[in-house]
């Protein structure tokens, strides 16, 4: 076996071979540069080196360590949550009637609140009349355009009811006066009675007096200006007031006359 230089390297090739190589068929290196070979005729491998294997006794080359480059961090937004589910409680009927009872519950709510208002208002102001049944209004009562001045200006309307009182020269006091306008609700705590001066101190309803004068003769063709007028105030509800201009028809046994409502805070 030949030597060579410690700064040669050597490169050796493992060969399987089928047969162990015989003496004779191995023939030394011509130079540097040839593959010597060693035959080993214990084992079935033949090994080839050349000039390139490094030898034990050369140095050996620094290993170059590679290490993974750090990657700098990406700062990313966060995802953006969602708001939170609001929580809707539900809740179940135990059973038929349960649930039954529950709807008529609510409908009877629903009832009394629509009643109160309209009861409200009933008792609010009271409901009046102003002409009886098959009583025919005197001709001078249908032509007066005129309203009472007040919070909301009222138009006046004629006033024809029943009073056998009439015909005796007698005026209805507020117990009477009460049922010959209201039949339902009493009254005579919230009438009182003016005198026409009293009632237009000013002069702004002559027309309105005119007309009661000439209805109450109409039927008799007596002198108006001897006809007495006499005023009812009364008080329906809150604030709510009405105004009866009247006089006496003793031919017809009629309490005659025009009505104005008003509001008066």
């Amino acid at each position: 076996m030949r030597s060579w230089q410690a700064t040669r390297r050597a490169h050796c090739v493992i060969d399987h071979l089928s047969h162990p190589a015989s003496p004779s068929s191995l023939k030394p290196p011509t130079s540097l540069q040839a593959t010597p070979l060693r035959s080993f005729s214990s084992t079935p491998h033949s090994y080839h080196c050349n000039s390139s294997a490094r030898l034990p006794n050369a140095p050996r080359k620094p290993k170059t360590l590679y290490t993974t480059p750090q990657r700098t961090p990406v700062h990313t937004t966060p995802p953006i949550q969602p708001p939170p589910a609001t929580l809707i409680t539900t809740r179940s009927m135990s059973s038929d009637d349960a649930y039954m009872s529950f709807l008529d519950k609510a409908n009877a709510d629903l009832n009394s609140g629509r009643s109160q208002p309209e009861a409200q208002s009933s008792s609010a102001a009271a409901r009046t009349e102003t002409v009886d049944v098959n009583v025919k209004v005197p001709t001078p009562l249908t032509s007066v355009d005129v309203y009472y001045i007040s919070d909301t200006d009222e138009p006046f309307e004629p006033v024809a009811l029943k009073w056998e009182g009439a015909a005796k020269g007698n005026w209805p006091d507020a117990a009477h006066f009460s049922k010959l306008i209201s039949t339902d609700t009493d009254l005579s705590s919230s009438i009182e009675t003016f005198s026409a001066s009293s009632f237009d101190p000013k002069n702004q309803y002559s027309s309105v007096l005119r007309a009661v004068r000439a209805a109450a003769v109409q039927s008799s063709g007596g002198d108006e200006s001897a006809v007495e007028v006499k005023v009812y105030r009364v008080e329906t509800g809150t604030s709510r007031v009405e105004y009866y201009v009247t006089a006496l028809d003793a031919e017809g046994s009629l309490l005659v006359g025009l009505r104005a409502k008003a509001i008066e805070s």
